[in-house]
């Protein structure tokens, strides 16, 4: 939670089933708002044996649990009872939809009710009868139908409960422009497993028509899609959508991912073409760079080892965003945000020299002896100076010496066959995580990294009881 708020995100939508209360507990301590969803099907399923077939004996105990457990938890504004049902287009869609409002009401009528629907086998308008039933109407993927929307239903209040990550400007500009569209939840936020290869971008022949695939064959066996990754690595789309919703940060630099002689490259629709903060390219010497820039200034400049490339606007017109084609060479590429002609903001990427040591960096090292608590350790292949090698691929061993364990073990590919418990992990982007867990005695506890051709590191924390 704690790195949602840090990288700009006010508020959650649940996907598509009540949370756990440290979830909401979480929530409530660090401020951010809950959409608290019940369903994702009603009578008519999706898959066998999912809800449908309990449906009918069971939504309304399931409706009082969620709305009695989670009540009075402060972070909870509103709540969902359902994501893309199936009968959403039906006059049944709309006499389940009122029937399920009406009773969370009788539960808790200080809450707005809202579901989330998307496309529909009729026409859109079919759905008027839904929206009727709840407060607050969510559109996945379909808010370009909003204009029409208001204009035949003006007491309409609209919530983007899902949005493809190529929507981010587009989305953020209804969401600003149209004061009756209260927020873009989007798909999504932190990545996940399952949904193989739903975000993923891929190289292709020049000219092959293949249709889109919007999944991947094993070994894929995540969706690619959040702006975090799961060992919390912000992506470079995570720091564009805090700049473009104006939430902290002024300025990102990095570099697209050069694309191979005879190929391009495709992302689908959860997906955008890879960028990284990386100016450490050895296999490109001389060879077009695209530099990608996200500033909230009105231009940006941009500089090799001192000497100007160019300046661009990054107004809301260039949906702040701007590109250099910079053929690529050692050195310092400095980028400088702009605001009447003044800079105001700027970042560097420096090519670094070869990896020598393991760099180990803990999120907590205090913790509780609860055989609960963990600490987040990060491992980084760095070079003689200390700078993190955006390319080493060292395969790092873990050890633990103390009262506790290892509980995971991850780098944030989605391709990997690595299991996530053990003590070894290979690095991606120069970067692996390794999860330490408490057990119910205090005391200190040692993790060393070793690597072949790094110099190892060690790290202690420790863990108290009481």
């Amino acid at each position: 939670m704690r790195l949602l708020k840090e990288s700009g995100f006010t508020a959650i939508r649940c996907a598509h089933n009540p949370p756990s209360p440290a979830f909401l507990d979480a929530c409530d301590g660090l401020g951010m708002l809950v959409m608290d969803e019940a369903f994702d099907c009603w009578s008519r399923g999706k898959n066998k044996f999912d809800y449908s077939v309990a449906f009918k004996d069971w939504w309304q105990r399931d409706l009082e649990s969620m709305v009695f457990r989670d009540r009075n938890h402060p972070s909870v504004v509103m709540w969902s009872i359902g994501n893309e049902i199936s009968e959403r287009g039906e006059p049944l869609g709309t006499q389940e939809a009122k029937m399920l409002a009406d009773y969370l009401r009788g539960l808790d009528e200080t809450r707005p009710i809202a579901s989330a629907l998307n496309f529909v086998v009729g026409k859109w308008t079919d759905t008027d009868g839904f929206y009727a039933a709840l407060d607050i109407g969510g559109y996945n993927y379909n808010l370009n139908n909003h204009v029409a929307d208001h204009q035949r239903v003006p007491s309409r209040i609209i919530a983007c409960t899902e949005s493809f990550l190529q929507s981010t400007f587009d989305y953020w500009a209804m969401v600003t422009d149209f004061p009756y569209i209260v927020g873009d939840f989007v798909w999504t936020a932190i990545d996940y497993l399952g949904e193989s290869g739903l975000g993923r971008w891929y190289y292709r022949a020049v000219g092959d028509k293949t249709p889109e695939s919007y999944g991947a064959p094993f070994p894929c066996h995540g969706a690619d899609c959040g702006d975090i990754d799961i060992c919390g690595n912000r992506k470079a789309s995570g720091h564009y959508r805090n700049i473009v919703w104006d939430r902290g940060e002024k300025l990102y630099l990095g570099v697209r991912q050069p694309v191979p002689e005879g190929k391009e490259i495709h992302a689908t629709r959860w997906g955008v073409w890879p960028v990284y903060a990386s100016w450490t390219w050895p296999d490109m010497e001389g060879k077009p760079l695209t530099v990608e820039i996200y500033s909230r200034g009105e231009a940006v400049r941009l500089y090799l080892d001192d000497k100007l490339i160019g300046e661009k606007p990054t107004t809301r017109a260039e949906k702040f965003k701007a590109n250099f084609d910079v053929p690529y060479a050692a050195g310092a590429l400095k980028a400088v945000a702009l605001q009447d002609g003044k800079p105001f903001a700027e970042t560097v990427l420096r090519t670094v020299g070869d990896p020598v040591n393991v760099l180990l960096t803990a999120d907590r090292k205090s913790l509780r002896a609860d055989g609960q608590d963990l600490s987040f350790i990060t491992a980084e292949a760095v070079d003689a100076n200390g700078q993190p090698h955006p390319n080493a691929e060292h395969q790092v061993t873990f050890s633990l010496q103390g009262p506790g364990a290892i509980a995971a073990v991850g780098n944030g590919d989605m391709f990997s066959e690595e299991p996530y418990q053990g003590n070894q992990r290979k690095l991606l982007h120069g970067k692996a995580l390794v999860v330490v867990r408490t057990s119910r005695k205090g005391g200190a506890l040692t993790l060393t990294a070793s690597a072949p051709g790094l110099k190892e590191a060690a790290i202690q924390i420790r863990s108290t009881v009481g």
